[in-house]
C-alpha cells in the first residue's frame, strides 16, 4: 500500500480558557496576603495602576517579600513529591496531605475524611500516604507516635516483628515496664532494654526538625454577627479587601504623547479594569459561599464544634449554583471572623456519621467535640473506655464503631484510658499528700 498525503476536516469541541478567565480563576484561590502580593506584582508592570491601601509590614518588608521568604517546609516536601515517579493524580494528592501535618508533621485526619474531603478514593490517598511517607525527615506523615517511630525504624533499616509488638505497646513503653514487654516478645529482658533505649533515640516530632513553617498572614474577609430573630448577619470587612483605583491623571497625562503612548495607555486600562473586575468578583463570590455556609452551619455559631452539621463542597456548590471547583478554591486561606474567633472558611466542612435511625447524621467534628467533651467530664472512679464512649454516642443515636471511637480519640491527642487512669490517680495522690 503507498503513502499518500491528504486534507481532512475533522470538527471536535474544545475548552480554551482566555486569559481574562485564567486571571479571574487565579485571583479568587489567592489568600488575602497572596492576593496583596499578586496585586504589587500587577502594579509593578501596569502603570495605571494604583494600590492605595495595600497594606506593608511595620518593618519596611511588603507583602510581597513575605510570602518569598525562606523556603518553607512545605516547599521542601512538594519538592520531594515532585522528584518521585509518582501519577500526576497521587502526586497532587500527596502535595494536599502536606498541607494537612500539624507542627508536630503527623497527619491526624482519618483516610475516610481525608477523601470526602478530596474528593477522590480512599486507595488513592493511602497511595499518597505513602509517597508522603517516604519523604525525609523519616517518621513524617505518620498517624501516630507508634506509626511515626516504626517509619524511622524502617528507613534505618532496624524494624522487625519483634520491635513491632514492643511499638504495639507504648503503653508498656512509656512505664518502662521491661518484665511485660519481655514476656509479650519472648526476648531478654536486657534485649528489651536495648530496644527501649534505642526507640528512645528516635524522633517523635519530626516535622519540628522541617525548617519554619509558613507564615500564614490571617485576615479575615468576612464578618459574621448576630443579628434579629436569631438569624446571622453575614457581610464582607472592607478594611480587609484590597483596593486598587485607576490613576485618572497618568492616564490623561500619557496620552497627549502621541499615538503610539496612547494605544499603551490602553491596553493598560484594559488591563487595569479587568483586574478591578476580577477583584469585585472575587469578593461577590466568597461572600455568596460564606453565606451558604453560615445557612447550613448556623447552630455552629450558637453552640461550637458540638453542633457542626455534615457539610461538603458539592452541597454548597449546587446551592449557589457554582462549580464545585469554585467553592474549593474560595474556601481555601479565606477567613471568617464572628465571636467565637477567626476561622478558615474550609473549618466548616466535615464528613457524615450515619445516626441509628436512618433519617438522623451527624458530622465527623461534631463526634469529636463530644468525645472530648464526656473525657473532660472523667473522674478517677469513672474513666470512660472506647466502649464505653460508643455506648454514650450511641444512646445520642450515633451509629458509630469502636475503633472509629479510637482513631477519633488519636487525632485529638487524648490517651488511652488506662493512661488517663493513672495520670488522674497520681494527680489525686499528689493532692491528698499537699493537704494539711
Amino acid at each position: 500500500m503507498g503513502i499518500a498525503q491528504r486534507i481532512e476536516l475533522k470538527q471536535q469541541q474544545k475548552l480554551a480558557m482566555s486569559p481574562r478567565l485564567q486571571q479571574a480563576i487565579h485571583v479568587l484561590q489567592l489568600s488575602g496576603a497572596e492576593l496583596e502580593a499578586y496585586l504589587e506584582r500587577e502594579a509593578e508592570k501596569n502603570p495605571l495602576l494604583a494600590l492605595p491601601s495595600s497594606r506593608s509590614r511595620n518593618d519596611g518588608f511588603s507583602a510581597l517579600e513575605m510570602i518569598s521568604e525562606a523556603e518553607t517546609r512545605l516547599e521542601g516536601l512538594h519538592k520531594q513529591i515532585g522528584l518521585m515517579r509518582l501519577p500526576p493524580l497521587v502526586a497532587g494528592i500527596a502535595k494536599d496531605l502536606a498541607g494537612e501535618l500539624n507542627d508536630s508533621g503527623y497527619l491526624r485526619s482519618p483516610v475516610f475524611e481525608l477523601a470526602d474531603r478530596l474528593k477522590t478514593s480512599t486507595c488513592h490517598i493511602e497511595a499518597a500516604m505513602k509517597a508522603l511517607q517516604a519523604c525525609e525527615p523519616a517518621g513524617i506523615g505518620a498517624r501516630s507516635v507508634a506509626e511515626c517511630l516504626g517509619l524511622q525504624l524502617k528507613a534505618q533499616g532496624r524494624y522487625d516483628p519483634v520491635i513491632e509488638i514492643v511499638l504495639d505497646n507504648l503503653m508498656l513503653v512509656a512505664a518502662g515496664d521491661v518484665a511485660k514487654l519481655a514476656a509479650k516478645t519472648g526476648e531478654p529482658e536486657s534485649a528489651v532494654q536495648e530496644m527501649l533505649a534505642e526507640i528512645r533515640a528516635l524522633n517523635p516530632r519530626p516535622g519540628a526538625g522541617l525548617g519554619p513553617a509558613p507564615v500564614v498572614d490571617v485576615v479575615p474577609e468576612i464578618e459574621v454577627k448576630s443579628g434579629e430573630m436569631g438569624m446571622w448577619h453575614v457581610a464582607l470587612i472592607p478594611e480587609a479587601l484590597p483596593k486598587v483605583l485607576v490613576d485618572q491623571d497618568y492616564v490623561a497625562e500619557v496620552a497627549k504623547s502621541g499615538e503610539a503612548a496612547a494605544d499603551f495607555t490602553q491596553q493598560n486600562l484594559e488591563a487595569a479594569n479587568w483586574l478591578i473586575k476580577a477583584l469585585d468578583q472575587r469578593a461577590q463570590t466568597i461572600l455568596k459561599v460564606a453565606s451558604a455556609i453560615v445557612a447550613h452551619q448556623f447552630s455552629w455559631f450558637e453552640a461550637g464544634d458540638i453542633a457542626m452539621r455534615p457539610l461538603t463542597l458539592a452541597m454548597i456548590a449546587a446551592e449557589i449554583g457554582v462549580h464545585e471547583s469554585t467553592v474549593s478554591r474560595v474556601t481555601a486561606g479565606k477567613y471568617l471572623n464572628c465571636r467565637r474567633g477567626s476561622f478558615e472558611l474550609k473549618h466548616f466542612f466535615t464528613a457524615k456519621i450515619a445516626g441509628i435511625d436512618k433519617n438522623m447524621e451527624f458530622s465527623a467534628l461534631g463526634i469529636r467535640a463530644r468525645i472530648k467533651h464526656h473525657i473532660a467530664q472523667e473522674s478517677y472512679k469513672n474513666i470512660l473506655s472506647d466502649d464505653g464512649l460508643v455506648n454514650i454516642l450511641r444512646e445520642d443515636g450515633v451509629d458509630i464503631a469502636r475503633r472509629t471511637i479510637a482513631k477519633y480519640r488519636e487525632t485529638m491527642g487524648i490517651e488511652p484510658s488506662m493512661l488517663r487512669r493513672k495520670k488522674l490517680r497520681v494527680r489525686q495522690v499528689d493532692f491528698s499528700t499537699k493537704r494539711p
